[in-house]
């Protein structure tokens, strides 16, 4: 009876520490994943020239507009698109078939008419 006993007591003690264990672990949000309130944050929407980046010469006209749309989040870069990511510090770019960002830029770093950030990996400036 005693041997019975001690079994049914290790299998609770087993299915009590599982409980705490699986119930203690939730995947909670990171605060640094939270995008603030468009309205909290300079306007960054439109049309930004951009200095900094070296063009194919083999190209007649190179492209170096970008439009931002963080409504919809989308940039146009001539014909190609691409995904706006906002989180708390800065808005990263992701072009469709890419995992990794091609551009990142911290909301400290922009101004009235100039906004500091990388590109692929150079540092780049759009302006106004």
């Amino acid at each position: 009876m005693p041997s019975q006993m001690n079994k049914y007591l290790g299998k609770a003690l087993l299915f009590v520490t599982l409980c705490l264990f699986l119930g203690g672990c939730h995947e909670e949000k990171n605060p640094a994943d939270v995008p603030p309130d468009l309205k909290n944050i300079p306007s960054f929407a439109g049309q930004w020239k951009i200095q900094g980046m070296e063009y194919d010469p083999m190209k007649a006209k190179p492209v170096n507009i970008i439009f931002l749309d963080p409504e919809n989040h989308k940039a146009m870069l001539g014909n190609e698109s691409y995904d706006l990511e906002l989180d708390s510090l800065g808005l990263r770019i992701k072009a469709d078939d890419r995992e990794n960002a091609v551009g990142y830029f911290l909301f400290s770093e922009i101004k009235e008419h100039t906004w500091v950030g990388s590109w692929e990996d150079r540092v780049i400036r759009l302006a106004r």
